[in-house]
């Protein structure tokens, strides 16, 4: 806890620390908790000890430090820094990927036309007829420009996830891209990778040829990573549903892929007693799955949430070789030193947010229910202990999913201001396919696929899919399937995670006061001043309240995607945000709104307007520089003028008792390796 800390406090600050400082810090603090704990007795031996315990906290969270400024040091790649093009573009295409609208490129880049500092990578958006597969040389005419930074406060950070995957340009193509012939890459590793794209893309076609549908774009989509056979629609009500995590490869498929190997040849293993009574069978059975877990890996694209759940998994395995509980606390902190010290950069990403949670809240479930333990069956006939164990199997998936889902709804509602209504009811139909038909199905497709005998095995993953996909349409169409959520506060997502780690830490009867920190964290977000207005640093789209009506300012069709987003942090759904009306009190040149609690806000798109928002106190939102005198002469609350949105990007407008606050989307000062223009966001 205290190093993903450290490393969640590198990224947020708004200036780099520095590895020395941070270093010289945890010497610092591990040498006085060595003196405190082992240094001459002067009495008071318990409150030395708990010192000692508070500077191996820190140490362990200067670490953290240290290990992400390492982390951005070695990530470091050219990059662009200004727009470019018309260009021409030659490279590999890396991976394929789904758009919004359209298919995305990353492509390994071997020629820019123009530029001589050549980023690493570069993303494009280009058309159907343009999405050439992994692996293939193809040249392309863009518009490129520097990855873009979050486009309002709470908002995922497209410039620092390209920072550290070595994107250092993204864009969209002008026509479609051609193939051609080109030189393989000079790295080892990266021919390797394009070699292992192919390889990924031949065999989602081969799933896809064998089940062809839906349910065969989704048993693709679970081998290979690969999600472009995929409609939208499907897409939609998997996320719709709270079964969107099963798309994404990541923790849930790799302990399902461990755990079905290793239960699969633990179960074979027993079956020949001479051989279980003189071998380690069992250190056998966990050693294959680590194998199968890296191939796994390997097969999926190795993406960076998969690559987290490897390591996880491997630990977990690893604890049986050693003769260890494979479930433990101290196994899952290995796993997260390890993952920290790897990819710090991962504490801010959700999806490392929500497994971690997740995980840690059923291993605390599980060492629970070990404690009251037992064996709960006997000599009571075989039908009662058949009934018997249907019961505490059913009871064991409804808590596993009721913890899971409890302890990542914090994260779902400050990330993307949603909750899932139906999420706990679709988890659990689902679970028995995705637990048991789904994982097992595929694991003889893989034995399968060796003697030629694949096809049926997949066929029957696909049909299991098919049913999982009807589960998700069915909660997903509900009308109240999605609840939206206003922007929570950053005290509220701060008090839930240390709620979720004081009841998954503690073992006695301690780990109740966690409701104390749930009540906290849910005061903090009933409390929180309203949102006013919501806006994107371009403008594209304004949200604001007036009264007990939302409504937006638009002014191009171009604007859908940041209508949705700024609505979604004004808590505002999808469906209602396409049908929001146009606000009232615009006249030539400028528009002006009274909060709820008689703030003024003041929307200037001419010279003309600043006459009529030279009002104190006021909030002007300008989209043509002020006079130089306006500053001084109206002394408003904020001006957001071109050059401050430039600087600062998208805000948020909350009123409380104090009146109006700001929120933006970077901090004031922020600078960073990765920060990146704010008034574009890609989309």
């Amino acid at each position: 806890m205290a190093m993903m800390g450290g490393a969640a406090f590198a990224m947020v600050a708004p200036v780099q620390i520095g590895a020395m400082r941070a270093g010289g810090a945890a010497l610092l603090a591990f040498v006085l908790a060595w003196a405190m704990r082992y240094g001459p007795n002067h009495g008071f031996a318990r409150w030395r000890g708990m010192l000692a315990g508070a500077l191996v906290f820190v140490g362990a969270g200067a670490l953290g430090v240290v290990a992400l400024e390492l982390r951005t040091a070695t990530v470091a790649a050219p990059r662009l820094h200004a727009s470019v093009g018309p260009s021409l573009i030659e490279g590999h295409v890396m991976a394929t990927e789904l758009g919004r609208t359209r298919p995305r490129l990353r492509i390994l880049v071997a020629h820019i036309e123009g530029e001589t500092q050549l980023p690493r990578f570069v993303e494009l958006s280009t058309s159907e007829a343009g999405a050439h597969p992994a692996g293939r040389a193809v040249r392309c005419r863009a518009i490129l420009a520097p990855p873009s930074g979050p486009m309002a406060p709470s908002s995922f950070n497209p410039a620092r996830r390209a920072f550290f995957e070595k994107t250092g340009a993204t864009g969209f193509t002008l026509g479609p891209c051609r193939p051609i012939q080109l030189a393989p890459p000079k790295g080892w590793w990266d021919r390797a990778h394009l070699k292992l794209a192919a390889v990924r893309r031949d065999l989602t076609e081969t799933i896809y040829a064998a089940a062809p549908g839906e349910g065969g774009a989704v048993a693709a989509a679970l081998i290979t990573g690969d999600r472009s056979l995929m409609s939208s629609q499907a897409t939609i009500a998997y996320s719709d549903s709270g079964l969107g995590h099963i798309l994404s490869v990541s923790g849930l498929h790799m302990s399902l892929v461990a755990g079905a190997v290793y239960g699969t040849l633990h179960l074979l293993f027993a079956c020949a007693p001479w051989l279980a009574l003189r071998f380690p069978v069992r250190k056998w059975a966990a050693a294959a799955a680590i194998a199968a877990s890296v191939a796994y890996l390997l097969l999926s694209g190795a993406s960076v949430p998969a690559q987290r759940a490897l390591v996880m998994s491997c630990v977990a395995m690893g604890a049986i070789l050693v003769d260890r509980p494979a479930l433990s606390m101290r196994g899952l902190a290995l796993a997260a030193v390890i993952i920290v010290a790897w990819q710090p950069e991962s504490v801010v990403d959700v999806g490392f947010q929500m497994s971690f949670a997740a995980t840690a809240a059923l291993v605390a479930l599980f060492e629970m229910m070990d404690r009251r333990g037992g064996d709960h069956a006997g000599d009571r006939g075989a039908l009662i202990n058949l009934l018997s164990f249907s019961w505490r199997a059913l009871g064991g998936m409804i808590a596993v999913s009721l913890v899971a889902g409890l302890a990542t709804d914090p994260f779902a509602i400050y990330h993307f201001q949603r909750i899932n209504i139906y999420g706990l009811s679709a988890n659990l139909a689902a679970s028995p396919f995705i637990s048991f038909l789904i994982p097992f199905a595929a694991l003889a497709a893989a034995f399968g696929a060796l003697f030629g005998a694949a096809e049926a095995p997949l066929q029957v993953m696909a049909g299991a899919l098919d049913v999982v996909g009807d589960i998700a349409r069915l909660f997903a169409e509900r009308p109240e399937a999605v609840r939206p959520m206003p922007a929570a506060p950053p005290a509220f997502l701060a008090l839930s995670i240390a709620a979720i780690a004081w009841a998954c830490l503690w073992r006695s009867a301690v780990r109740w006061l966690s409701l104390a920190g749930v009540g906290a964290a849910l005061l903090a977000y009933a409390t929180a001043a309203p949102i006013v207005l919501v806006a994107d640093g371009d403008l594209r789209a304004v949200i604001v309240r007036e009264g007990a009506q939302w409504r937006a300012l638009a002014p191009s069709r171009s604007a859908a995607f940041a209508r949705e987003r700024m609505a979604q942090l004004a808590g505002i759904g999808p469906a209602q945000a396409r049908d929001l009306p146009p606000p009232g009190g615009c006249a030539q040149g400028h528009c002006v709104w009274r909060t709820p609690r008689g703030g003024r806000l003041f929307d200037v798109s001419g010279p003309g307007g600043f006459t009529a928002a030279c009002a104190p106190g006021a909030v002007v939102i300008a989209r043509v520089p002020a006079p130089s005198d306006f500053l001084g002469t109206c002394k408003p609350k904020a001006l957001l003028d071109p050059a401050d949105r430039a600087r600062y990007g998208g805000f948020v407008i909350r009123e409380g008792r104090n009146g109006l606050t700001l929120e933006r989307a970077a901090p004031f000062g922020a600078t960073k390796p990765w920060s990146g223009p704010l008034t574009r966001s890609d989309e």
